[in-house]
């Protein structure tokens, strides 16, 4: 992969995140093994060649390592004075001052403990100084540190330029070095990126949510600033509504060519997927009724309103995933002759073939449970913060793919805080949004559930000729 060639608006959209996580090649992507990152390097020195580059690219990975008591220092190259097109010199310094404050606030909500260093290089020409940036690096590094900076064919000059120089640095200290791609995801394409080097990070609920604060500090990027110079954008915002949904990825990635990263074990996961399942089994066995379901109006009215904003009188076939009791698969089968439900609990699946007798209720872990379909209709329904970011991403791309032409997918989530799970229900619902790639053809929000329902097709009016 060479970005030497690379031309590109960051004004245009771009490769979809709909298009990205389509690609099946994600399935094979290892996850990184965080806590043994601190074990092998306490110390983690973080390149970025402006002020935000780090916490969009890497910045759940950032809060994570930090709360697993890494030291990090960011040594951040330039102070991005020319991301606008501004009249004059004291414009530009201006603006490097308020890059800078935004990014010392925005790291002090990633990781409070954190050194920060500002080179002061000329922004768009890192080119012309590599030496100076491979310099600081062999300055601030140690045998035990890990090296984090901007992929070095990334296709901004600066990125790139930093990226060269902490390779160089490492190649000439010994030191493990790794990068993170931005502009990457915005040129390349699922059919032109080198899968083997990349690796996957599942950041934490936390992560996440600092990660957005983070971003939130960013508004010299965020809006139009400076002097139109009569172009077609003029002074357009830096970070676009491609690039946040970009940067608010429940994966981070890394991409590890010398293969120095450490990954998460297949046991691990495993461990988890059977933790998880005893965990569900448990509550059933404490009790008949664990997610309080029976007498419950909140639970009832839950059911009929996710029946409520399908799109259709009734489905040839229906997939439930994380069916729990089976209250509404026995309400599904009503809708359609052909219900297929999955839950992770045997208790559960049990439970749910007393409710609903006439559906094939089986024992499945999602993802690697979903029939392949096709399917008119998939539900998950409190279900996708019980999930890791991998998990989840998985489970909704099997889902579309089970999908049959003009089928419906279906999510309904708790939207109160979660306790103890991978995500929340905001979270999941967000991620969702970026897989579909539009918005979703019907949605409710309460203070208490969120549904959204993806489809394509006649809307009801228009299939019973009242348009």
């Amino acid at each position: 992969m060479s970005t030497e060639q690379v031309v590109f608006s960051r004004h245009d959209p771009g490769t979809s995140e709909r298009e990205w996580w389509a690609a099946p090649q994600w399935e094979d992507v290892p996850a990184l093994d965080a806590q043994e990152v601190v074990r092998r390097h306490p110390h983690v020195l973080v390149l970025a060649a402006h002020p935000d580059d780090e916490a969009i690219g890497i910045g759940g990975l950032l809060s994570d390592l930090a709360g697993l008591g890494a030291r990090l220092t960011v040594l951040l190259a330039t102070s991005g004075e020319r991301s606008h097109d501004l009249p004059d010199e004291d414009s530009r310094s201006a603006l490097a001052r308020a890059r800078r404050r935004e990014s010392e606030r925005a790291l002090l909500g990633l990781a409070p403990g954190a050194e920060i260093v500002h080179l002061g290089l000329p922004d768009t020409r890192v080119c012309d100084v590599e030496e100076v940036v491979a310099a600081a690096v062999a300055e601030r590094a140690g045998p035990d540190t890990l090296v984090l900076a901007p992929w070095f064919e990334d296709g901004h000059t600066d990125h790139d330029a930093v990226g060269r120089a902490a390779r160089a640095a490492a190649a000439a200290l010994g030191l493990a070095v790794a990068f993170y791609p931005l502009w990457l995801w915005h040129w390349s394409t699922p059919e032109s990126l080198t899968w083997d080097r990349l690796v996957a990070v599942e950041v934490s609920l936390t992560g996440c949510w600092r990660k957005r604060a983070a971003l939130a500090e960013f508004r010299s990027q965020t809006r139009a600033i400076g002097i139109p110079d009569g172009s077609e954008h003029g002074d357009a915002p830096v970070i676009t509504a491609e690039l946040q949904q970009r940067s608010t990825r429940l994966v981070e990635t890394l991409l590890d060519p010398r293969g120095v990263l450490p990954l998460r074990a297949a046991e691990v996961d495993a461990s988890r997927v059977a933790a998880r399942t005893a965990g569900f089994d448990e509550m059933y066995d404490q009790g008949g009724d664990p997610w309080r379901f029976s007498g419950s109006f909140y639970e009832q009215r839950r059911r009929a309103l996710v029946l409520s904003v399908l799109g259709r009188a009734s489905y040839d076939r229906v997939l439930e995933i994380g069916c729990a009791d089976g209250g509404l698969t026995r309400a599904l089968v009503e809708r359609s002759p052909a219900v297929t439900a999955l839950d992770t609990s045997a208790r559960a699946v049990h439970a749910a073939h007393a409710a609903a007798p006439t559906a094939s209720v089986s024992r499945g872990e999602a993802p690697t449970a979903i029939p392949a379909g096709p399917f008119d209709l998939v539900l998950l329904s409190e279900v996708g913060y019980f999930l890791s970011p991998l998990e989840l991403m998985a489970t909704l791309r099997r889902a579309v793919a089970s999908l049959a032409t003009g089928g419906e997918i279906l999510l309904c989530h708790w939207q109160h805080p979660t306790l103890g799970v991978p995500l929340d229900g905001p979270l999941v619902h967000e991620q969702a949004a970026a897989v579909m790639g539009r918005p979703p053809r019907a949605s409710y929000r309460d203070g208490d559930l969120a549904i959204d329902v993806w489809g394509e097709g006649e809307t009801l009016a228009q299939q019973e000729g009242r348009t």
